[in-house]
């Protein structure tokens, strides 16, 4: 039986992944680092876990030891991108450090095992719409913080293993989304809306909803982590995303349509960003190639995300 890590296995794809491997036999254990977040319920019973801040090196080291594990997925990060301009200095230790940390014990005591380091398309930064969908061999134009720590982060994984030999894979996220996220704007919206549909308030305030981005459902995504411990190669780079854009408008009306009310919404200076890019779309042919595609239609993950925050909103802040 396999042994797996999932370090930050409390967040959004974290508790999905620990989901998927559970039902397939695999022993998961999970580090958390935030002990009140709401998916601890979905973990409690099915993973073996560990409270451990991965800027802790003997504590990753000897939990490394403790659990021997064969593949490794790497979640945990500071990944808040306000966060990292309020505290750059801990974004990068918890990202770069805490990722140094892990890798380093790997290569000590189970240089043979699988690990998977997950970083983010924020590395890409700023792009015209002539240059998308982005490849995964455009260049790096990281614009915040925690887009640097994320450049390192994968930079990290290259080391080890074109240096060591490790089994490392990269894998760089768009938007993933669905029931259990919190804090993007589908998770904003659909809890507005449900907030409504409760009388908790009257309307929505919503930011620039002509932006379009790429997003991809969580329990999709999962799926094309565990197929890259088995297909993806060592020291490649793989985007992890739809492919296909769509308008903050458009999935704002989808929702407001399958809520069934009337929902009155307008859009607020606080949530506008100094700079919004206008279109982030990814290419995923290299991906799909090892034979994942997105099933999961855009209709079905916002109807669950409405449905989560309809029997979880009282148990969330």
């Amino acid at each position: 039986m396999k042994r797996c890590l999932i370090t930050g296995c409390e967040g959004f794809i974290g508790s999905h992944l620990a989901d998927f491997l559970v039902e397939r036999g695999f022993k998961v254990f999970g580090t958390i680092y935030e002990e009140d977040s709401p998916n601890i319920m979905y973990l409690e019973g099915k993973v073996h876990i560990t409270h451990c801040d991965m800027r802790d090196r003997e504590k990753v080291e000897g939990l490394l030891k403790e659990i021997k594990p064969d593949v490794i997925f790497h979640l945990a990060a500071q990944s808040y991108v306000t966060v990292s301009w309020e505290d750059p200095e801990e974004t990068l230790k918890t990202n770069i450090l805490g990722s140094f940390y892990l890798l380093e014990a790997v290569r000590k005591y189970f240089p043979e095992a699988v690990v998977e380091v997950v970083g983010s398309s924020s590395v890409y930064g700023p792009r015209k719409e002539s240059e998308l969908p982005l490849r995964e061999d455009a260049d790096f134009r990281p614009t915040s913080m925690y887009a640097v720590s994320k450049v390192g982060e994968e930079v990290l994984g290259y080391f080890y293993c074109k240096v060591f030999g490790m089994k490392v894979i990269r894998v760089r996220p768009f938007n993933m989304t669905g029931p259990r996220k919190l804090y993007d704007a589908c998770s904003d919206f659909s809890r507005g809306i449900v907030e409504i549909e409760k009388g908790l308030r009257d309307e929505l305030e919503v930011g620039n909803l002509e932006t379009v981005r790429d997003f991809t459902d969580g329990r999709d995504a999962v799926k094309a982590l565990w197929l890259l411990t088995e297909k993806g190669k060592p020291g490649e780079l793989y985007n992890l995303c739809s492919g296909k854009g769509w308008k903050m408008k458009d999935i704002l009306n989808l929702l407001i349509r399958l809520s069934g009310r009337e929902i009155k919404y307008k859009v607020s200076p606080e949530r506008l960003r100094p700079f919004d890019d206008p279109i982030y779309i990814g290419d995923n042919s290299k991906i799909r190639s090892l034979g994942w595609e997105p099933r999961i239609p855009m209709e079905k993950t916002l109807s669950d995300m409405l449905d989560w925050w309809r029997e979880n909103l009282g148990r969330v802040k």
